[in-house]
């Protein structure tokens, strides 16, 4: 999950409380970020996303 520290649609604590919901949930909180994903954290989320998605790939 990502979430930014400073949105202001969604709580923080909603994203913190959905990720300890979800069985090994990860989650991402951004400083500084809104509920936009602004392209200086692309690099940030898309590492990621790599990694997430490497874990989950087929051996």
């Amino acid at each position: 999950m990502i979430h930014g520290e400073d949105d202001p649609l969604i709580p923080p604590d909603n994203g913190r409380q959905t990720a300890a919901a979800l069985f090994e949930a990860r989650l991402m909180m951004i400083p500084a970020m809104g509920h936009n994903l602004p392209p200086r954290v692309w690099p940030e989320v898309l590492d990621a996303v790599v990694e997430v998605t490497s874990l989950a790939a087929p051996a």
